[in-house]
């Protein structure tokens, strides 16, 4: 009995009558409830607040679209508000409808804001536009959930938060430091209260995710690192999330830009000349721990050039790593969601057709892109543990 079906069911008990023979045997056999009669009772309907866009306090059936709109670069690239919201009206047009920011995230989500209102008045019948943000912290109180909370709502222009996903800085390889399990409580009232539509973890290990389920946070999603380059998930973290139904939410698929064309054929120090951003540089830790041998690199970049051109229309190797991570989460987790980093449209025409599932990657492909990951180092430790000091 998962953890939908035991919400929707235990509300149940809360309603004056329930007539519905299948209703009533999983609430007699599962939770022990008493019978009472209601014509025509609808499983969302019991669970009581669950609107019909899958928002609301008794929800907890994320859906996700194949690829999620990232906003933490746009300003990086525009000095004005105008071209960055000019940017996201581009991807929204050609149909995403799904948008990743954070409450750190500098101006971010006031500018979604901005192209929420702009989109929201120019196409008034369109598919809802949904935000996706989180709460960074490490504080336990309610004060700092709600004035953060409060601000989000502010910023982005709309009375409830479509999904918030915490990430706490102050945590235990073996899940000792339980103090983020407050923070948890916290969004999880905020939740109850309809001012958040669902919850996830950000950059949680699998210890610390458990902690959280264990402790009775609703959580949906996780969004983490994973790459070609970056393949910690696949350790303990896929394997959990798929008993648990949880999706993951993917950053960092193309590592800043090393695994694609524009690296085919260079020699390491060209490359390093090109690591101008902290991200970039980041990206760059997680190819050295993979392997250190620029010729295998090479090798991998060559596979993934090769495999595109057998696609019709031709992949680019970005797609080409984007499409293997999608089908790793398929397969080895419980599905999910690339977040790709957008500063311009310069890429649109390559995310839709990962967005429209037209660049999907053939067995074959998969196991000869297997056949080299092989030849570097396996992965090991869960995520973040590098970043937080633990390895």
């Amino acid at each position: 009995l998962n953890h939908r079906w035991f919400q929707a069911c235990r509300q149940a008990m809360a309603t004056p009558c329930v007539r519905s023979p299948f209703l009533w045997l999983l609430v007699t056999v599962f939770l022990g409830c008493y019978s009472c009669a209601v014509a025509d009772v609808d499983v969302e309907a019991v669970a009581g607040s669950c609107a019909s866009d899958g928002r609301g306090p008794g929800c907890r059936h994320l859906e996700l679209p194949r690829v999620i709109v990232g906003c933490w670069q746009l300003v990086e690239r525009h000095a004005d508000r105008e071209k960055a919201v000019e940017t996201l009206l581009a991807y929204a047009a050609e149909g995403f409808t799904t948008f990743d920011t954070a409450d750190i995230y500098g101006p971010s989500e006031s500018i979604l804001g901005d192209f929420r209102r702009r989109w929201v008045a120019s196409q008034p019948d369109s598919k809802p536009l949904r935000f996706f943000t989180k709460y960074v912290t490490e504080d336990t109180g309610a004060r700092s959930a709600d004035q953060i909370n409060s601000q989000s709502l502010r910023n982005l222009g709309v009375e409830a938060l479509d999904m918030v996903q915490l990430h706490f800085w102050r945590l235990a390889s073996d899940g000792s430091d339980t103090a983020f399990l407050s923070a948890g409580k916290q969004l999880m009232r905020l939740k109850n209260e309809g001012k958040i539509g669902h919850l996830a973890g950000c950059n949680m290990d699998a210890v610390n995710l458990k902690a959280m389920v264990d402790d009775g946070m609703e959580i949906e999603a996780n969004q983490v690192q994973y790459s070609l380059l970056d393949r910690r998930p696949e350790h303990k973290l896929l394997e959990y999330c798929r008993e648990q139904g949880i999706k993951l939410t993917i950053f960092g698929v193309v590592a800043g830009g090393l695994l694609s064309d524009s690296f085919v054929g260079l020699s390491k120090g060209e490359a390093q000349s090109r690591l101008d951003s902290v991200s970039r540089r980041m990206y760059w830790s997680s190819l050295q721990r993979w392997t250190q041998d620029w010729g295998l690199f090479q090798q991998l970049l060559q596979t993934l050039r090769r495999v595109g051109q057998r696609h019709t229309p031709a992949l680019t190797v970005a797609a080409v790593a984007s499409a293997w991570a999608l089908r790793q989460l398929d397969e080895l987790g419980a599905g999910g969601a690339l977040i790709i980093g957008v500063r311009d449209a310069g890429h649109l025409k390559e995310h839709k057709l990962l967005l429209e599932g037209k660049a999907s990657l053939t067995l074959e492909d998969m196991q000869e892109i297997a056949a080299i990951l092989e030849k570097g180092s396996a992965p090991t430790g869960d995520i973040w543990h590098q970043e937080r000091g633990w390895a």
